[in-house]
């Protein structure tokens, strides 16, 4: 990535975390640091939950699994468009790499626990809330105006994960620099604080669920129009959700949380790193934070105050990362 002014790489110096001994990590020691704090928490939480036996047991191997197969397509895209580039710290990489595979793999378990923490509450109020404010759902909205691109925008959500993913680890083979430990920072307590903490205090399941429930029809015309138009992706994997818990079996695909929208707050998130560390990347960046805020709700995963809760968290997460980031 091309960096301004405010991300010139920092010499590395020796640095310790607790257990790791003395590391060459440099500035990255303020991000691994804020990073294995955030991932002690919600270890922390998920072991009281599994103990109390609401949260099952992470895919530990499968998430690390996939976050080196990120890492890896990462460094590929990396040598391929920046043949020569620094040199990555490998150190920062690997350690946040396990980081990020500690925390990935208990998220889902995580998930799964809400309702059981406490019931979805929020779905009925939120729901009739916008219902009044826009005069009919967000969705039926969107839909009216696009419909008729339903295919590609189910798709392309679809495939938010592995973006993220790779976004995410470009951004850790960056040298250390003030940049980077603040999008990183940004990145680790967003996880935590908007997809653990806020989602339980927020519990909420999202239109795409609302009738299996709560009874009732008030979102039938949605899931007839996600299959007339052909969005399989939201069928398939809503359906599967619900499986999951239902039957009370997570699988890899499971959990269900509507407020807020980590799609969109980490989606901002992109946007944010590639101004501060790849400007020329950035208007595409916010393009696709647009797409996944509109698409979260035309499809009916979110309702459309999830992507404004998520997008202002992740705004006053960014703020807080950069006051750590000038104080140090």
């Amino acid at each position: 990535m091309n960096r301004n002014s405010t991300s010139r790489a920092i010499p590395a110096r020796e640095a310790t975390l607790p257990g790791l001994g003395r590391l060459q990590l440099g500035a990255d020691r303020r991000w691994l640091a804020v990073m294995s704090t955030t991932t002690a928490a919600a270890l922390a939480w998920w072991a009281g939950a599994w103990i109390f036996g609401i949260a099952p047991p992470p895919f530990l191997l499968t998430y690390l699994a996939l976050a080196f197969a990120g890492l890896a397509a990462a460094i590929a895209l990396r040598a391929l468009l920046r043949p020569r580039a620094a040199s990555a710290p490998w150190t920062s990489v690997i350690l946040g790499t396990i980081l990020f595979t500690i925390g990935a793999s208990v998220f889902l378990p995580l998930k799964f626990a809400i309702p059981s923490e406490i019931p979805f509450w929020l779905d009925t109020p939120l729901a009739l809330f916008e219902r009044r404010l826009f005069g009919a759902d967000p969705w039926l909205l969107l839909d009216w105006a696009f419909g008729w691109a339903a295919v590609p925008v189910d798709r392309l959500y679809g495939l938010w994960l592995p973006v993220q993913m790779l976004v995410l680890f470009t951004v850790m083979l960056e040298p250390p620099s003030p940049a980077k430990s603040r999008a990183m920072i940004a990145y680790s307590v967003a996880w935590f604080l908007l997809g653990v903490v806020a989602a339980v205090l927020f519990s909420s399941a999202g239109p795409i669920f609302y009738d299996r429930l709560f009874g009732g029809s008030q979102f039938a015309l949605l899931g007839e129009t996600l299959r007339s138009r052909g969005a399989w992706v939201a069928i398939a994997e809503s359906d599967a959700m619900w499986t999951a818990l239902a039957d009370g079996r997570p699988g890899l695909v499971a959990g269900i949380s509507a407020v807020p929208s980590l799609h969109v707050a980490i989606s901002l998130w992109m946007f944010l790193a590639a101004r501060s560390m790849a400007p020329r990347a950035a208007p595409f960046a916010l393009a696709y934070f647009i797409f996944m805020w509109l698409a979260s709700v035309q499809l009916g995963w979110h309702y459309a105050s999830d992507g404004l809760v998520g997008a202002l968290g992740m705004l006053a997460i960014w703020a807080g990362a950069g006051a750590m980031i000038g104080r140090s």
